[in-house]
């Protein structure tokens, strides 16, 4: 490439120059916009020179034509007869086709890209005419065809997505979830450069410590607690205080009975039904003992 920023490409065929530029044109083109550069002008200023114009790049062709050969050695072959399959190749005019690439920014340039777009132009370009040498990046620098399609034989204007393609919005953009999790996952770790639980998969074993604790637990499990609305988790905490309250005031009435009580709700859980009925129970038996009703009613059992 240049020191001014033009990237330089060459193409010596054979063949006749009638609508030589506008075909070349249509192949500059389409290039670009296969790569998501749509093309603003395409203007051919005569038969020798075009110009093609998008947001980012500035494409110029110029063809220079060279006379037929007219050697003595073809003119005595033509006497003779000989070569005559030879001689008409060289009959047709050799011309000379330069392409000229220049960035509108070099900020925004990507060489690679633009290199990748000048192989697939010339790519193209060869399969209209009978091509003889390629210029790369620079004209001293003259490939033939063979060399040319060795050096990027992984690169074809079939291997190169069209635009159509690229902003199809009904394909899919991104692999599922379940699929690229654990891969992210394995390379997160392997970037932080340690694994969890030391690389070991399976089900994960509690201490007994742990398992106590778990079984001891007054909250509701979590599996349980994914389950509940907000409303339903807002009326279980007012039955869990509720159950506190009613184990409370059970203290001032009976504190053996509201001892046994907490010691129940630690260890099982709060229960609001069954807070209510040891309350209203031991309430009974006290209204009952304080009003001497209690010790006429086990007058008439018989002990």
């Amino acid at each position: 490439m240049a020191q001014t920023g033009t990237y330089h490409g060459g193409l010596v065929f054979l063949g006749n120059e009638d609508g030589v530029m506008d075909r070349f044109s249509r192949i500059v083109t389409a290039t670009l916009e296969d790569y998501g550069h749509a093309v603003e002008r395409q203007t051919l200023l005569n038969d020798h020179e075009a110009r093609i114009m998008s947001s980012q790049y500035l494409v110029r062709l110029a063809l220079e034509s060279e006379g037929m050969d007219t050697s003595r050695v073809r003119r005595m072959d033509a006497a003779a007869g000989l070569n005559q399959r030879l001689h008409d190749s060289k009959e047709r005019a050799r011309n000379r086709l330069v392409i000229s690439i220049t960035p509108v920014s070099h900020l925004t340039d990507d060489r690679d890209v633009t290199e990748l777009m000048l192989v697939v132009m010339l790519y193209r370009m060869v399969d209209l005419y009978t091509s003889e040498l390629i210029e790369w990046l620079d004209p001293d620098v003259r490939l033939t065809i063979e060399q040319f399609l060795g050096a990027f034989a992984n690169v074809s204007p079939r291997r190169v997505r069209g635009r159509q393609q690229l902003l199809n919005p009904d394909g899919a953009r991104f692999a599922p979830i379940d699929d690229t999790a654990p891969d992210l996952a394995n390379r997160y770790d392997r970037i932080m450069g340690q694994y969890a639980h030391q690389g070991e998969t399976g089900l994960i074993e509690l201490t007994d410590q742990e398992a106590l604790a778990l079984a001891f637990r007054s909250e509701p499990r979590p599996d349980q607690m994914d389950a509940l609305s907000p409303e339903e988790r807002a009326q279980t905490d007012i039955r869990r205080l509720a159950s506190w309250g009613m184990t409370g005031c059970l203290a001032f009435v009976s504190a053996p009975v509201a001892a046994s009580l907490a010691a129940v709700n630690l260890i099982k859980g709060e229960d609001f039904r069954l807070n209510t009925q040891v309350l209203s129970l031991t309430a009974a038996l006290v209204f009952m003992q304080s009003s001497g009703a209690m010790s006429g009613v086990l007058a008439l059992l018989p002990v």
